[in-house]
């Protein structure tokens, strides 16, 4: 299959919203049920979910979907493989931080304050000195300008393709044979 960027574009736009769909509704429900962001267990769960499992598994479907319905001889190759992962995921990504910088700024601009005085609470809690609370808490709310949330979705983005593609590039047997 030639790299065909109109067809990995058409492909990988529905699975693209579909992650950012899945990203926004878990954001809401969190929102909704008040988890406390910065906890261990929601940094545990939001790594496994938000930026492993769902992303992995809705990229391996669009590459899937992309070999079946585009591939007539069922292989993808590299590129292929990572553009459709890119467009997959940087596609949810934006939206989902589009969606985070919306609601963080218009829609409950309080929400991150209080989740950041729970964090506060919380290092009280362990006895952290203050010195090292006020660092915390400026590094957190400079992660949370969209610029960075931006610029970290797109390295993780690139950083996932990468990888993914490397599992997911099927060789043509002419190919397998010859290496």
């Amino acid at each position: 299959m030639k790299t065909n960027f109109t067809l990995i574009l058409k492909n990988g736009w529905p699975y693209g919203l579909i992650l950012a769909a899945i990203s926004i509704v878990l954001s809401l429900l969190l929102y909704i049920f008040d988890v406390n962001m910065f906890s261990i267990s929601f940094a545990i769960f939001s790594g496994l979910i938000f930026l492993i499992a769902i992303p992995v598994t809705l990229s391996v479907l669009g590459c899937n979907s992309l070999r079946t319905k585009f591939a007539p001889e069922r292989t993808i190759t590299y590129v292929d493989a990572l553009v459709t992962c890119l467009v997959i995921l940087i596609i949810g990504f934006l939206l989902s931080n589009l969606y985070n910088y919306i609601f963080n700024n218009f829609i409950d601009p309080s929400y991150m304050k209080e989740q950041v005085r729970k964090l506060v609470e919380m290092l009280e809690k362990y006895n952290v000195p203050q010195e090292k609370i006020d660092e915390t808490v400026a590094s957190t709310e400079k992660n949370y300008s969209i610029g960075i949330m931006l610029r970290n979705s797109v390295v993780i983005a690139v950083v996932l393709a990468l990888i993914i593609s490397i599992f997911i590039r099927k060789k043509d047997k002419i190919e397998e044979k010859i290496v």
